[in-house]
């Protein structure tokens, strides 16, 4: 049986120090300043989670602290990052994803992944994926858990407004989530704290770290766009 791929996000809001680290390409933010490292880290897993190395680049470790949240094709959990990246020492919260089955991109046009870390006990991942062809956000199909004191809370309808740059970049978004039994919404407001743009084999990723308020709390996260580059398929 093939092994998961494995990819780590890290958010340090003291040393603001973000990023993404998987097989094949690392992001690192040092504030709003992105370094690509397409040498990609090595990941492992240990006893508490999973380690994460790349010569004197990168070295953290991510201790699992909940249970895997379920989404399509994947596994996530939240995890405590100790480590150091760009030269200098963070500590903070990240996510570790198990992905077993990747998305199939010939059917699909987007893919958007949103993490929203405050603290290890509260907090909120969603990914929506739109089928090819479909007008808007309307026809995606949307995945949300929420991480409580309670352990972790199925959404029965998440919704989730963003607004773009002229590039198509993520720059803010609201955050809806209807739960089970409740007859208003929780809702959060984000904004871009840093962003890159990447091509990776036929898709465009415009990666953003934002920074998040809910209900009284406030945290940082990733929230990702994949798309179909159809100008480097043409």
């Amino acid at each position: 049986m093939t092994e998961p791929a494995l990819s780590l996000a890290f958010f340090d809001p003291t040393s603001q120090i973000y990023g993404a680290a998987r097989s094949g390409l690392t992001l690192v933010f040092d504030g709003t300043t992105p370094t690509a490292l397409p040498s990609g880290a090595e990941i492992t897993r240990t006893a508490t989670g999973y380690r994460a190395g790349l010569e004197d680049r990168l070295e953290l470790d991510l201790e699992a602290t909940s249970e895997p949240l379920f989404f399509p094709g994947s596994t996530v959990r939240v995890c405590r990052v100790t480590g150091s990246a760009a030269g200098r020492r963070l500590e903070g919260l990240g996510t570790a994803t198990e992905t077993v089955t990747p998305p199939a991109w010939e059917e699909l046009d987007a893919v958007r992944s949103l993490s929203v870390l405050f603290d290890l006990d509260h907090a909120v991942l969603a990914t929506a994926r739109r089928p090819r062809g479909a007008l808007g956000h309307g026809q995606e199909t949307v995945t949300a858990h929420v991480l409580s004191p309670a352990g972790v809370e199925s959404v029965e309808e998440a919704r989730l407004s963003t607004l773009y740059d002229g590039e198509g970049r993520q720059r803010s978004a609201g955050l809806e989530l209807w739960m089970p039994g409740q007859d208003f919404p929780r809702r959060g407001t984000g904004r871009t704290v840093a962003g890159a743009s990447l091509a990776l084999e036929g898709l465009r990723v415009n990666a953003a770290v934002f920074a998040w308020t809910m209900e009284g709390r406030e945290g940082l996260g990733a929230y990702d766009v994949t798309v179909r580059d159809e100008r480097e398929a043409a």
